[in-house]
């Protein structure tokens, strides 16, 4: 279970609730501290010891980026950009998987071919996750048939802060509609203003509409001038919509001439995510590495994460920064969103680019991600399709 979630030293949601049904916050934190009304220890325990201090350093540093000594326990492999992350055989069975799957490539250069160079151009990718949740209210209306109506009088209905719901799991999408409890009233339908029924439209109200027949006159002007059949000399008829009565039963109240109003709370959950890829200019389009994972080397979860430091890539150090302080920014100022966590990562996308030839000309493909993905601009032994 997780406690309370404090944003401004205010309690805003008891998320982990038991009870599944929407409630209300009934006061504040309850939490008193160890050391109320306590005198103060003798001097001898107040003395900390090397051990003391060691633990309180460790317990500092718990929520803060990683250090120089933490990082330095990263495999070599993956922080040195400049190590090759495939060899050639592993490069030449990627090469003939994606020409096998292409039907118009031929598969004699990627089993043929003469590797002449491989170059790694590994990169990092760093994506800052904050969970949010955003709650809106607005007022809803349906149909009274009478009954009990949970009104404010029976108890003050709480802020949409204080209703309690269990939320989704985190970094999960995910929007909820409930009424607000205490929040109802009946009141007149605005559509017929408490009538039960608006005027009819196509006869104005008045239940009658003009002889289409004899256009209104009451006699037969294309014959001899006698009794239009139609209307019976009246030049009106009776109008169908409403029966000649000149009204029609309110659709929004169903001829109540109430609704039940109250007051409904949306609450939306979204996962709000920034990413960038350091760009090495290694000729491999960046769309493509955003399809492609990578070796995870760095996740710091908190409810406020901090920036990276100490990262050997110094444009992962400037992402993260700018990437915090654009959702601070988004999210923590006017009380409409509250930051439940965030998440920053880091990881390691190997790229591998081999050179080759083939007839006598050099080519090149790239290899990137764990999965092993292919791109090439210029494969040499391509043959033309046609459908007949």
């Amino acid at each position: 279970m997780e406690k309370d979630l404090l944003i401004g030293d205010k309690s805003i949601a008891n998320y982990g609730s038991d009870d599944l049904s929407p409630g209300i916050a009934q006061g504040t934190l309850g939490h008193s501290s160890p050391f109320e009304e306590a005198s103060a220890p003798p001097y001898e325990l107040m003395e900390e010891t090397p051990a003391d201090e060691k633990k309180k350093s460790e317990d500092s540093g718990s929520h803060s980026p990683r250090s120089g000594e933490e990082q330095d326990e990263i495999p070599p492999h993956l922080r040195d950009l400049n190590v090759l992350s495939a060899s050639e055989q592993d490069m030449k069975e990627a090469f003939l998987k994606y020409a096998a799957r292409k039907c118009c490539y031929r598969t004699a250069p990627a089993k043929h071919m003469k590797v002449r160079n491989l170059t790694p151009l590994n990169t990092y990718r760093y994506r800052l996750e904050t969970f949010t949740e955003t709650r809106e209210t607005y007022v809803a209306s349906g149909f009274y048939n009478g009954g009990f109506v949970d009104s404010s009088a029976v108890a003050p209905p709480p802020a949409p802060w204080d209703v309690i719901v269990d939320p989704p799991p985190l970094f999960t999408d995910c929007e909820m509609h409930l009424p607000i409890p205490h929040s109802y009233s009946v009141e007149n339908c605005p559509n017929c203003k408490g009538r039960g029924a608006i005027k009819c439209l196509s006869c104005e109200g008045t239940g009658k509409k003009k002889c289409s027949a004899c256009g209104g006159s009451g006699t037969n002007t294309l014959e001899d001038n006698s009794i239009c059949s139609w209307c019976s000399g009246t030049g009106d008829n009776c109008c169908f919509s409403c029966r000649s009565n000149g009204w029609l039963k309110c659709y929004r109240c169903n001829g109540t001439g109430v609704l039940l109003f109250h007051t409904e709370l949306t609450i939306t959950w979204k996962n709000n995510i920034l990413e960038h890829i350091a760009d090495k200019e290694s000729g491999l389009p960046i769309y493509l590495l955003q399809e492609a994972t990578g070796e995870e080397i760095l996740c710091d979860e908190n409810f406020a994460v901090f920036p990276i430091v100490d990262f050997p890539e110094l444009s992962i150090e400037d992402y993260s920064r700018a990437c915090i302080e654009q959702h601070r920014m988004q999210f923590s100022l006017g009380g409409v969103h509250h930051i439940l966590k965030q998440k920053q990562t880091i990881e390691f996308v190997p790229i591998t680019k081999a050179e080759y030839e083939w007839k006598g000309k050099l080519y090149s493909f790239y290899v990137f991600g764990k999965e092993k993905k292919v791109y090439t601009k210029d494969y040499p032994a391509k043959c033309c399709c046609s459908v007949m």
